[in-house]
This record gives structure tokens, sequence and C-alpha cells, in this order.
């Protein structure tokens, strides 16, 4: 691998973490909006439009607690593995990244989402 691919892969991959974490707010509205989210420290879960806010907020809040290294670690895998498929076209890589970086994001926010389901109430 020249140096040139090796930059190019390690920037993308970089784009992919970074991208997975600062998608994952959106990613939570957007479960929110279409099914529920569990806002921490509230009674209830966050559902519909009304509670996109909250489950935006709440989700800031699993990121501090360590989702923030998970979704990253995941985000720069994925980043990497399309920049290894891309064959060095730039804007190819970007589109593929950013959108897997956005499924990670949706993935991890349902997992949360439904997470009652396999541990119980919480």
């Amino acid at each position: 691998m020249s140096s040139t691919e090796n930059a190019f892969v390690w920037r993308t991959a970089g784009l992919g973490a970074v991208a997975a974490v600062v998608l994952a707010p959106l990613a939570a509205a957007l479960v929110a909006i279409v099914y529920r989210f569990p806002v921490p420290m509230a009674e209830d879960y966050a559902r519909g439009f009304g509670g996109a806010g909250d489950a935006a907020l709440g989700s800031v809040f699993y990121l501090i607690l360590g989702g923030a290294l998970v979704l990253a670690i995941l985000g720069g895998i994925g980043g990497f593995v399309t920049a290894r498929f891309a064959q060095l076209n730039a804007r190819r890589a970007q589109f593929r990244t950013l959108a897997v970086s956005a499924g990670i994001s949706l993935l991890a926010a349902s997992a949360l989402a439904v997470l009652e389901f396999f541990i119980g109430a919480w």
C-alpha cells in the first residue's frame, strides 16, 4: 500500500469515526419519531416529534457514558472498509463512509430503543 493510499484510508476511517458520533443525536431523534427512545433519568420514553429533542439530548448522555468510543470504533472500521473498496475515489469513499456511519448510528439508537426486551425494564 502506497503512502498516498495509506493516508487516504486513514483519513476516511477518521471521517467514519467522527461522523458516527456526530450523527448519533440525529439518529436518536429519528428513532424517537418512528418508535421510541429511552431518555436517561426520565420516567418514560421519548416518542414522536415532541420527544425528538429529548431523545437527541438523551443520546448525548449515552455518548458521554462510553457510547462515543463504541460508535467511533465502529465508524472507523466502516470508513476503513469503504475506503479499501473505493479504490482512491475520494467522492465515492466519503459518500459511502457517511452512509455507513449513519447506518451504524441508527443501529445503535435502535438497539437502545429495544434493549429492555433483552435485559428487562431499566
